[in-house]
């Protein structure tokens, strides 16, 4: 097994008895505050042990698992983790954009106090892009082919706040979006087709915005462009995201570029939360292993190195394994991994990871995998 262990971690937090601080809790939350840039103290969404399934004839999916999290206002927050782990089924949950066979099984979204599972259908539809908005992954997709843009943006601002006689105020309103999101105003008239792809994916980031959600959701935004495009899309989001003040969550495959933009990463496997942190202690000092992997793949433009893999592949999600979910792919998982699941634990501030290594009790074997690792 080529993977390893952080050999040097930062020394876990100690309560006034001596032993390491944990957080027993039954999710992976921090509730101190975010820290990072800027970020306030203020929850503006709340997901508790959310748990979304997908019906199939063989039996049910486990998309998401019971996971927990909060947005602070004003923060970014990356979510990461490798395809079919849960990213976007979790956004679509929280937009109650999940479709059929997928269903909550159970949860809460609380978006600045309202619980959005309660709300019915008129209230959802008003509570989309006022509450919550999405940046959709493909925009080549998300964008009606046969309306200009112009059209496209006034729909979205008249189904919320009514038909609008003064037109030239809404035409300003819409150049003020595009200045927003550097896009020049002679696309007005344009139709998708004539756009580039970076450019449809700002004018789906000025939809997104345009009336001021509490919330955005930017789904994978940059994965089909350029590396070129990608940053620039990137510093769209986070430009129009302090100018307007939401708070925002990115999700993405780009280790790299998220370092650049989110104040906080948590990440996820097979549909668990596995590690929340601020962004610098995930790169800096990465704690769990599958953080671990994901840090380990981001290409080195000082030295060279070899790949880092682990062995084995995915569970079944119809039938998870018991005890922690990463067992069965882990390189330091002992017996007790498959007979209890892992709580989230606090080993620093507002660093939580689920992982048995982390538990005080458990010190010993903490420190002979240190040890196997820096000696292999």
């Amino acid at each position: 097994m080529s993977q390893q262990l952080n050999p040097h971690p930062k020394s876990l937090p100690q309560n006034e008895g001596g032993t390491s601080k944990r957080d027993d809790s039954p999710s992976l939350l921090v509730e101190e505050g975010a820290g990072g840039r800027g970020v306030k103290d203020r929850v503006v969404l709340k997901v508790d042990n959310l748990r979304i399934h997908y019906a199939t004839p063989q039996g049910d999916v486990i998309a998401v698992s019971d996971i927990s999290f909060n947005l602070y206002e004003g923060e970014t927050l990356g979510l990461v983790g490798e395809s079919g782990c849960g990213k976007s089924t979790t956004a679509y949950g929280i937009l109650q954009l999940v479709q059929p066979p997928g269903y909550i099984v159970h949860g809460s979204i609380e978006v600045d106090g309202t619980e959005v599972l309660n709300l019915s259908e008129e209230e959802l539809r008003k509570f989309r892009w006022t509450g919550l908005s999405l940046i959709p992954q493909g925009a080549m997709n998300s964008l009606n082919p046969t309306m200009r843009v112009k059209d496209q943006i006034i729909d979205v601002i008249e189904s919320h706040e009514g038909k609008k006689r003064d037109k030239e105020a809404m035409r300003e309103r819409i150049f003020e979006l595009f200045q927003n999101v550097g896009l020049p105003n002679r696309i007005y008239n344009m139709y998708p087709h004539e756009l580039s792809g970076g450019m449809k994916q700002r004018v789906c980031i000025a939809m997104g915005v345009a009336l001021h959600p509490t919330v955005v959701i930017a789904d994978e935004a940059t994965s089909a462009l350029d590396v070129v495009v990608q940053r620039i899309v990137a510093q769209t989001l986070i430009k129009v995201k302090d100018e307007i003040g939401v708070s925002l969550i990115v999700i993405g495959h780009d280790m790299g570029l998220l370092a650049q933009i989110v104040d906080r990463i948590a990440v996820m496997y097979a549909g668990k939360m596995v590690e929340i942190a601020p962004v610098e202690n995930v790169y800096a000092n990465p704690l769990h292993p599958y953080t671990q992997l994901l840090i380990d793949s981001i290409p080195s433009i000082k030295e060279r190195k070899p790949l880092k893999i682990t062995e084995g592949i995915t569970h079944d999600p119809r039938n998870p394994p018991s005890g922690c979910i990463f067992r069965l792919r882990c390189p330091f998982a002992w017996d007790h991994c498959a007979e209890v699941e892992p709580p989230p634990i606090n080993v620093e501030e507002k660093h939580v990871v689920a992982c048995h290594l982390f538990d005080e009790q458990f010190e010993e074997r903490r420190a002979h995998a240190y040890a196997t690792t820096a000696n292999p």
